[in-house]
């Protein structure tokens, strides 16, 4: 019979699990780039990628906890033109 684990649900070292899933994350983007658009591998990786950042938003409360930072968008700033 397998004991279960004592403590909270949260119990684990976030900061190492957050740092994991950011180098998942490139990995996963950056072999995407070969991949033909709409295949199934690419499916797959999108939503690799899709579950990467709920955690992300579970966990930080910023769903792009792992996005590179400048992009107008992503950082809340309307363009000019909007």
């Amino acid at each position: 019979m397998t004991s279960r684990r004592a403590g909270s649900p949260l119990d684990f070292d976030s900061k190492a699990l957050l740092a994991c899933l950011g180098n998942a994350r490139s990995e996963l983007i950056a072999a995407r780039r070969g991949m033909k658009p709409r295949s199934g591998l690419a499916r797959c990786v999108d939503a690799l990628i899709d579950d990467i950042d709920e955690l992300a938003l579970v966990m930080t409360g910023q769903r792009e906890y792992f996005h590179a930072g400048g992009h107008a968008r992503l950082s809340g700033k309307a363009s000019a033109s909007e």
